[in-house]
């Protein structure tokens, strides 16, 4: 499956390649967590934040989070709306857009709670 992936700035001199556009190439029916770990989410895909801790969300295309990462984390932590197999939310070009929203140092604990439905 192709991944187009994003990230968000981290810090104004992250600016200049932002959105930091990357695209990828993973195999076909990676559930959602294997398919972030084989991207190299959170390490070392992702910027390195001073103190050690960091909180991203990796959501689709149309802003739906399917994971919280950390930088204190080992790996992601999905949310409902992430299981299943990954290339379920291809567009009709067969790419599936992801966008890693940085949530700075908040708790990644109370983020994934936030977001977990009802």
């Amino acid at each position: 499956m192709r991944i187009l992936l994003t990230r968000d700035s981290v810090a104004a001199g992250d600016d200049a390649d932002a959105p930091h556009a990357e695209t990828l190439s993973l195999p076909d029916h990676l559930d959602t967590p294997a398919a972030l770990t084989a991207l190299g989410l959170p390490r070392p895909r992702l910027p390195l934040i001073g103190g050690g801790r960091a909180t991203w969300v990796v959501r689709t295309a149309d802003g739906t989070p399917l994971a919280v990462l950390a930088q204190q984390w080992p790996q992601p932590h999905p949310l409902p709306a992430g299981a299943g197999p990954l290339d379920r939310l291809a567009g009709t070009d067969g790419t599936v857009r992801l966008h890693v929203e940085y949530r700075r140092q908040l708790d990644p604990e109370a983020e994934y709670e936030r977001l977990l439905p009802g």
